[in-house]
């Protein structure tokens, strides 16, 4: 699971840009729009509250079908091979597409790993300057990062309970791609509130430093002129 670098750049430039495109030009027509349920409340999809509907649908449309194919029966009763092998394909799109796209476009961050040439991994974190976060991306983006190794881990229990070793791989591989896109987002936002709070620490210290130099060039002032 290293990366050598950036990845999926031309993708990512062509999706932000349609979607961003898409989403100023209708902006004033998506808020306008609103679906009254039978109590009188007023609810949004949230693909029209979001700033990035085609990357939010990504983030939930490969890992949920992976999911749908794992536990729908007529799918895999009497062929697991197939099964494994279409299962371990939408966990390998969904591990590449929310860890290079919907990360780096839903909440400003994206990380990866680099081999080092004593064979140590180094962990790297982006993210991006002045962030500004749609809260409908946001709460999908860290929900369904939050949801999946969890269904994930309940169906390898119940593998495990019914010595079903061989669905008890696929879980493992599940877990496996889910945990580390989690545990790698985690880490990325951390350091991002790191150098955030680093960031404030130094700018109240040079502001009081500027406080503390003018007041004191005013004592100078005054004391000097007697």
């Amino acid at each position: 699971m290293s990366d050598q670098g950036p990845a999926g750049a031309d993708v990512l430039s062509m999706l932000e840009g349609q979607t961003m495109s898409s989403y100023d030009n209708n902006t004033g027509s998506n808020s306008a729009i609103n679906n009254n349920n039978n109590n009188g409340q007023t609810s949004e999809s949230i693909f029209k509250t979001s700033s990035h509907p085609v990357a939010l649908f990504f983030h939930l449309f490969f890992r949920t079908a992976a999911i749908v194919v794992y536990i729908v029966p007529f799918v895999h009763k009497n062929n697991y091979v197939i099964s494994f092998v279409v299962i371990t394909m939408l966990l390998a799109f969904d591990f590449w597409t929310v860890k290079n796209i919907s990360g780096r476009l839903l909440v400003g961050l994206r990380w990866w790993n680099e081999i080092n040439e004593d064979g140590t991994n180094s962990w790297l974190f982006e993210s991006k300057e002045n962030r500004v976060i749609n809260k409908t991306d946001s709460r999908i983006f860290w929900g369904a990062l939050y949801i999946a190794p969890v269904v994930w881990l309940v169906f390898a229990l119940l593998s495990l309970l019914s010595f079903s070793f061989k669905w008890l791989l696929v879980d493992v591989v599940a877990l496996s791609f889910n945990i580390a896109n989690l545990i790698g987002y985690y880490k990325c936002e951390k350091d991002a509130k790191q150098k955030l709070g680093g960031f404030l620490n130094n700018k109240n210290g040079l502001l009081q430093n500027m406080i503390g130099n003018v007041i004191t060039n005013k004592v100078g002032s005054v004391f000097g002129s007697h």
